[in-house]
């Protein structure tokens, strides 16, 4: 075992915001280092569906090396099926597009509706089976 080894402490914890940025401050050095970009734009956009102080839905992007992350979207269950996703989904992109991005992209369960993003235009670029309760995870994209 050698010096480091010897004197090092693995510590399990829940992320905290400290660490976090720690952590993102390290890789965008690296990436800067690297390749002359810091990649990722931190701050993530929200974009939020209200009927007057009624929470109706939202969703969240992120600038993630020059393309548009999809991160969340959520629709209040009482308002499905009513068009807010799409309707958000239409925002994102016109964010993404005045960003100069060159296409989109999201990542989702087979529960959550990869047909929704289909019928959006994305198109599935992979699919991992095997997670648990027989679920699969969706990378789908588009061009913007």
């Amino acid at each position: 075992m050698n010096f480091i080894e010897r004197k090092m402490k693995i510590v399990e914890s829940i992320l905290k915001d400290e660490l976090k940025e720690r952590i993102l401050a390290g890789f965008a050095d690296h990436a800067t280092q690297e390749t002359g970009s810091e990649g990722v734009i931190q701050e993530q956009i929200a974009f939020e569906a209200r009927n007057e102080e009624e929470f109706m839905g939202a969703l969240v992007v992120q600038i993630f090396w020059g393309q548009l992350h999809i991160k969340n979207l959520i629709v209040a269950k009482e308002y499905r099926g009513r068009g807010i996703g799409k309707i958000l989904m239409q925002q994102a992109v016109e964010f993404g597009k005045k960003q100069n991005c060159k296409f989109a992209y999201v990542e989702t369960m087979n529960f959550q509706a990869p047909e929704f993003y289909q019928k959006l235009g994305f198109k599935i670029d992979f699919v991992r089976h095997g997670y648990d309760k027989d679920t699969s995870f969706y990378y789908l994209s588009r061009d913007l």
